[in-house]
């Protein structure tokens, strides 16, 4: 594991929120393709289920789709668990909070 001197925190857009990762340093480039990726994902499915699924649920679908056909082989070794983790936290967050899930 990287010791603290080895990480730098960045911010990345992933759909329609900023969320704060610690990453590892020099590896920002692949974090920002990541989060390109995952929000094109949302994207596609929002575009295609707008007016008859919620939010958390496109979510939970571009999830399954992701871990299903991940981006690249290295996507869900130990560089990407931060962002999963961030991911899931905020799909959660939509689950608990019935004025934030709303129709698109």
């Amino acid at each position: 594991m990287a010791n603290e001197e080895q990480k730098t925190k960045i911010q990345l857009e992933v759909y329609d929120e900023v969320i704060e990762v610690n990453i590892v340093k020099g590896e920002e480039e692949m974090y920002r393709d990541a989060a390109k990726f995952v929000t094109d994902r949302i994207g596609i499915y929002a575009e295609r289920h707008r007016g008859w699924k919620c939010q958390s649920t496109i979510f939970l679908m571009t999830m399954l789709d992701i871990a299903l056909n991940p981006m690249k082989k290295y996507e869900c070794k130990n560089g990407h668990r931060s962002i999963w983790r961030k991911i899931v936290e905020y799909i959660k967050s939509y689950k608990y909070d019935n004025t934030r899930d709303t129709q698109y």
